[in-house]
């Protein structure tokens, strides 16, 4: 109803917005039986509108009355449900039956004229000619009536036909997801959980976000040694159990201060996702100082200061300066760029090059144990080591 708050806003009795309400209530029903869930609001709201819109600046003397019998139904010549002011609902287009239903009132005038012409003597005064004109075309007009009354009785069982479907799907669609939030959980057995419960999707979500860090950690450690070669699985398990360490130190001290499961399980998941951005940033910094961005911040500055001639100067201020400074800040952002591509084909090559055998999932527990004491006696640093 914003379109129309104006008057919407002058409705001060509750008899009134009863009414009012019912008949958007009747309206939004009505268009989404024809064209599915949620889109009732949408069309409604471009109807009513396109109907503020041609009433313009001319004050309206009775709110409910203009509401409900001039703003919200749907006005067509033509008997298609879909078509509103010579418009297709669902498309927005010229509606092709109104077009028809026009043409078909020129030709049923002619048809009348010429059938009239033949049957009539040629000396058949004006008086009578248009007398029986009318008639005739009455006749054909209540003819024409019948027939849309036909197709448009046609049309409201169809759309009678698909809002009953619709109710089907929608009923059956609650059943589904009232036996998918019946399932238990598949890591917990937790009952009602739809499948997965909270704690364990943030489990999964941060175990997820270890194999993330350890992929970004191998492609900066491939970056340095060119390949990484027999120690890949070695070096990989270590970075595991210093990222572990580092999340079960944070997962530990949110316990200490009265977390529940659920606290501390989003707490892994947020100190796993602050581990990867941190790693992250370290090897964005590592590939940021390669020869491929620093040849790509180059061009970059050099294509730009190719254009200083071209900056409009004001004699304010160094347009050399001027122009260097965008130079370097274009060059900034070109190696930035280069930096984050190299890293996701390194990332994408590693994660295609690494085999996890079967057994091996779980890390050395001495070496777990002793990343943990690291990680507890000294402060983390910005990332793991790469």
């Amino acid at each position: 109803m914003a379109p129309v708050a104006m008057v919407w806003g002058r409705l001060d009795r509750l008899s009134a917005r009863a009414t009012v309400q019912h008949a958007v209530c009747r309206e939004l029903h009505a268009l989404e039986g024809l064209f599915g869930p949620g889109a009732g609001a949408v069309l409604l709201g471009a109807r009513l509108r396109r109907r503020a819109d041609e009433q313009g600046r001319r004050p309206v003397k009775d709110p409910v009355g203009w509401l409900i019998g001039w703003a919200l139904p749907r006005r067509a010549v033509c008997p298609d449900v879909r078509c509103d002011d010579g418009l297709r609902m669902d498309t927005g287009a010229a509606c092709e039956r109104c077009a028809e239903h026009r043409d078909d009132l020129v030709a049923r005038r002619r048809e009348v004229a010429i059938e009239l012409s033949s049957g009539l003597p040629g000396k058949a005064w004006v008086g009578e000619y248009r007398r029986l004109y009318e008639t005739r075309l009455q006749e054909v007009t209540r003819e024409a009536e019948q027939r849309r009354a036909e197709q448009r009785g046609q049309a409201a069982l169809e759309r009678a036909q698909q809002e009953a479907a619709w109710a089907r799907r929608r009923a059956e669609q609650e059943v589904l997801n009232e036996r998918e939030r019946a399932r238990p959980c598949a890591g917990c057995g937790r009952v009602w959980s739809g499948r997965l419960c909270e704690v364990c999707g943030n489990v999964r979500a941060a175990e997820a976000v270890v194999a993330a860090v350890v992929e970004i950690g191998l492609a900066a450690r491939e970056r340095l040694d060119a390949a990484l070669g027999e120690g890949e699985a070695e070096l990989g398990g270590w970075l595991e159990a210093e990222v572990r360490a580092r999340i079960e130190v944070a997962v530990e001290q949110a316990v200490v201060h009265g977390a529940t499961e659920l606290t501390a399980s989003v707490m892994r998941r947020l100190a796993a996702e602050e581990q990867l951005s941190q790693v992250r940033q370290e090897a964005l910094r590592l590939f940021v100082a390669g020869p491929e961005a620093c040849a790509e911040a180059e061009a970059a500055f050099a294509a730009r200061m190719r254009r200083w001639h071209l900056h409009t100067c004001d004699g304010v201020h160094d347009c050399r300066a001027f122009v260097r400074e965008d130079a370097e800040r274009v060059a900034r952002k070109a190696r930035l760029r280069v930096a984050e591509h190299l890293l996701e084909q390194r990332v994408a090559a590693v994660r295609a090059q690494r085999t996890v055998p079967p057994g091996l999932g779980e890390p050395d527990p001495y070496r777990v144990g002793a990343a943990r004491v690291r990680a507890a006696i000294s402060r983390p640093r910005a990332g793991v080591p790469v």
